[in-house]
């Protein structure tokens, strides 16, 4: 059933990379073994070697609770009144137990995990200098990210990317409605790419057409920049169209979409649920020039939500971790947290990355002897009515 459809889907495509997870300035200190447990190695020898090691005494407990709104905002990419939320839902959890800290420590408090994270996510800081901050060691930080990205995964994924049906559909449709009259839609497609670094295994299939190491991330935006749909891990050298095929949107998007249909560019093959521009070849009439222009202004929004996302959480802009699967889990984790802070209303102007010039019109699909038949009569109605 459509209401039922796991909207979130993790594509990973990984080889026999050594299983370690860590920042690469790191791989010296830390082992991971069962995807849990962190054994240390010659810890002291690897710290001694290190300068200027400080370490903040009493950040969280001391520091932290001085911050003004702005400040704390700036710091950890949200308000505080977002931060208590999402804190409520790990401690109202039976699934983010408080179980004894490693080698008998005291645990480590839920607040300062989710703080952890979220200075992960938000900047480029290297796990070595997230640790000195908050006073704890480099395998605790790593500790701390794994079990937060997780549990938003398992837990919270299913309840804030969600496809709209039913009265809620009708209400999206309606707000896109009112942007420039362009009817049924449902939601804004498009694809972006998630800065990498060369993974151990076919590295050659993640190098983009700019020539950078990528994961695709696929996305259905509302008017709000909220999304209802995410497909992340596909190699950086793959076509959006292809990603698309291989999604589940693909299989799923007639009977999701039904009467309605999403927009995205002409990157993608035109569907009677999903809807590109006319190829301009020049020699467009008015009323496909308009139907274009109106397209486009809807569109766009897909491509603010990228921007906004990879703005607040700015880990995305860089993804340097050992393991594919780790980008994706921490990419589609942030898209989760990004549409939590915006059913939050949490402030987004200071975060939308205008320097962003990645997402753009995709590569054009080429001529196809197969054409959809159905679409172009449904394009054409709209055209004509708009």
């Amino acid at each position: 059933m459509a209401a039922d459809h796991y909207n979130a889907v993790v594509a990973v495509f990984v080889g026999s990379e050594d299983q370690i997870d860590v920042d690469e300035n790191d791989e010296e200190v830390l082992d991971i073994f069962n995807n849990d447990i962190f054994v240390i190695n010659s810890v002291c020898a690897a710290l001694l070697s290190r300068e200027d090691r400080r370490r903040i005494i009493g950040y969280v407990n001391k520091v932290v609770p001085d911050y003004r709104e702005e400040e704390f905002r700036r710091m950890f990419r949200v308000g505080r009144q977002t931060f208590d939320i999402l804190c409520g839902y790990f401690t109202n959890s039976p699934h983010f137990p408080q179980k004894e800290g490693f080698g008998g420590r005291e645990p480590v408090a839920i607040k300062t995990q989710l703080l952890v994270t979220l200075w992960y996510l938000g900047g480029q800081e290297t796990i070595i200098k997230i640790a000195d901050r908050f006073g704890m060691s480099e395998s605790t930080v790593i500790m701390c990210r794994k079990k937060v990205v997780n549990f938003i995964l398992e837990h919270l994924m299913s309840k804030f990317i969600t496809w709209p049906v039913g009265q809620q559909a009708q209400e999206t449709v309606d707000k896109f409605s009112q942007r420039n009259g362009f009817p049924g839609i449902l939601g804004s497609l498009d694809g972006t790419h998630i800065k990498i670094k060369a993974p151990k295994h076919r590295p050659q299939a993640y190098v983009n057409r700019k020539n950078f190491h990528s994961l695709q991330l696929q996305a259905v935006c509302n008017t709000e920049m909220v999304f209802i749909s995410c497909f992340a891990g596909f190699p950086g050298k793959t076509h959006d169209a292809r990603v698309l095929a291989c999604s589940d949107l693909w299989d799923t998007g007639p009977e999701l979409c039904q009467n309605y249909h999403i927009i995205a560019d002409a990157a993608y093959p035109l569907q009677t649920w999903l809807l590109t521009p006319y190829r301009d070849n020049g020699h467009l009439t008015p009323e496909q020039r308009n139907y274009n222009f109106k397209h486009s202004a809807n569109r766009v929004i897909i491509e603010r939500a990228f921007s906004l996302l990879k703005g607040r959480f700015r880990r995305l802009q860089n993804l340097e971790t050992c393991l594919v699967l780790t980008a994706c889990e921490i990419i589609m984790a942030c898209c989760v947290l990004h549409n939590i802070c915006l059913l939050e209303h949490d402030s987004i102007e200071e975060f939308l990355d205008r320097n962003d010039d990645e997402n753009h019109d995709g590569q054009p699909l080429p001529a196809l002897a197969y054409v959809n038949n159905q679409a172009l009569l449904k394009r054409n109605n709209i055209a004509r009515n708009l």
